[in-house]
């Protein structure tokens, strides 16, 4: 994809593995990666008595990184040939989370992509907090993906960082020709509703999103985009809004851009990107980040420390 030249790739030794790498070699074809790092975290809990069952051959851990590895290579080799990009593969021991990032610090890669399973526990909360803490893009691959691009969402919340998530989305669907869908989730102020008629209030407030939508769109140069979509939130979350637009535009993918701004609060508190990352569409999300942002914003509350 564009700009992204290094992805990292989060791989469990599941079924899943084959969707992920499926979709991987989907979109490669789109925009080829210059290099593929793929790992694997060994969690520290329990790993004596579950390995001792899986692989009774194993005596030392040693033994296991080999077998892991070979397993990996396997697979990774079902689906790139050996003239495509450079493939790496690393196995870890550890806190997956504390793993993932400690590993991305160390790789620095452009994208980091991790298989999102419907309904397990925990599947939210490790997003989200992988979302929070990585410099880099993300993309989450649900079970259900398929392997085609000809609709894309983008949920805008008229920040530089949604310019960006167009900017990202205009590239690959011009590329694929898919065709781009823009969405603006709107809350009605809670001192007025619902005593305002909500026809009414809706016709102002959707000529008022359109001034807004035309002044970030010639803020950030975006030309040749679509119009954007209006939805008011009345009750419940945003997720649930933009997941009824993407059900309804049979969307393939969603973009949507991490805001990055100056202070460590903001960059732990960017509600959009996380409740997203935790939500499961049953398609992809890509959550893009302007990477030297992020690093520098990282640096500075690391060193707060």
């Amino acid at each position: 994809m564009h700009s992204f030249n290094h992805w990292m790739i989060g791989l469990d030794l599941t079924n899943m593995d084959d969707l992920v790498l499926g979709y991987l070699d989907f979109l490669s074809g789109i925009n080829e990666p210059e290099q593929l790092t793929f790992i694997h975290v060994v969690e520290d809990e329990g790993i004596s008595d579950e390995l001792n069952e899986l692989f009774p051959e194993v005596e030392t851990s040693k033994s296991l990184d080999c077998i892991i590895r070979e397993e990996l290579s396997r697979k990774v080799d079902h689906h790139f040939e050996a003239d495509g990009p450079n493939v790496n593969i690393i196995v870890r021991e550890g806190n997956t989370t504390e793993t993932l990032l400690s590993a991305l610090n160390e790789f620095d890669p452009d994208l980091l992509v991790l298989g999102k399973k419907t309904g397990y526990e925990g599947e939210g909360a490790l997003a989200r907090k992988i979302t929070k803490y990585s410099h880099c893009s993300l993309l989450f691959i649900a079970e259900n993906s398929q392997y085609k691009l000809e609709n894309i969402h983008v949920p805008i919340t008229f920040s530089k960082a949604s310019a960006r998530a167009i900017t990202q989305a205009k590239n690959m669907s011009r590329t694929v020709g898919a065709e781009l869908h823009i969405q603006h989730v709107y809350h009605y102020p809670t001192q007025f509703f619902p005593y305002i008629p909500s026809d009414k209030y809706s016709e102002r407030m959707n000529d008022h999103l359109n001034k807004k939508f035309e002044k970030f769109k010639k803020k950030h140069d975006l030309i040749d985009i679509p119009d954007c979509v209006f939805t008011v939130n009345d009750d419940g979350k945003d997720a649930d809004q933009i997941y009824d637009l993407t059900l309804r535009t049979r969307a393939d993918l969603i973009i949507v851009g991490a805001k990055s701004k100056t202070s460590a609060a903001a960059l732990l508190t960017d509600e959009m990107a996380d409740s997203l990352a935790e939500y499961h569409f049953g398609v992809p999300v890509l959550i893009y980040k302007e990477k030297e942002e992020h690093i520098g914003l990282l640096k500075s509350l690391l060193d707060k420390d």
